[in-house]
Order: structure tokens, then C-alpha cells, then sequence
């Protein structure tokens, strides 16, 4: 080699942004500014929505109790394995199971009395 870099250079375009205009505006300019952005859309102050919202069912509904994948497939008899691919996307609950998270969500200590009755097959 001839000690030449053999990678293509490019020059990356600065993006110009007038930031003095920025600075003069108010927060409610700032606001409706961002509001009127399809692409840059602010999140829903003062909740955790934006950190929950695209999470698979089943990891909201554990989240919401503050249990582990293990304490809830204990509490509610989901097999382990289904919850942690539910939890990550691997799989989708079906409709019934969609039905018991729901349940689950609503009515968690009647829905665990209820698990715990019932006997195992």
C-alpha cells in the first residue's frame, strides 16, 4: 500500500438553524411550533407514556404490578417461556390470553385468587 486512505471523504452539510430566532420565541410559540411538526410531535408531559407505550401487553401489566417475569408467570400459572416471548415480541397473545392480561390488569389480586384455586393439569 501506498499509505493513501482508500476511503471516500465527504463533506457532511451543516445544518443552519437560526438560533437567535429560536431563543426570541416564547414556550408557547415553542409549543405550537412543535405541535404543527407531524415529525416532532413532544411526548404527554408528566407521564410515563411515552416510555410504556409500544411495549408488548404483557410487559405493561407486569410493569404496572412491579413483578419480575418469574413472580408473574408464578402468581397467574403463565408458563415462563410464553410470558418472555410475549414480553419481548417473539409472540402475541392470542385472544383468550389477551383477555386474561386484561383481567389481569384490572383485577389483579381477584384474578391471581382465581389462578390459585384452580388446580393444576
Amino acid at each position: 500500500m501506498n499509505g493513501e486512505c482508500t476511503m471516500k471523504s465527504t463533506v457532511k452539510d451543516k445544518a443552519t438553524q437560526d438560533w437567535a430566532v429560536f431563543d426570541a420565541m416564547t414556550d408557547e410559540q415553542r409549543r405550537a411550533a412543535a405541535l404543527s411538526d407531524p415529525d416532532s410531535q413532544p411526548t404527554l408531559e408528566g407521564t410515563k407514556a411515552h416510555r410504556v407505550r409500544d411495549w408488548p401487553i404483557s410487559r405493561a401489566v407486569r410493569h404496572q404490578l412491579r413483578l419480575t417475569q418469574v413472580k408473574f408467570a408464578e402468581r397467574y400459572r403463565i408458563p415462563l417461556g410464553t410470558l418472555r416471548d410475549w414480553d419481548q415480541g417473539r409472540s402475541k397473545p392470542d385472544a383468550a390470553s389477551l383477555v386474561l392480561l386484561e383481567s389481569i390488569r384490572k383485577f389483579p389480586d381477584e384474578i391471581a385468587g382465581v389462578a390459585a384455586s384452580v388446580e393444576a393439569v
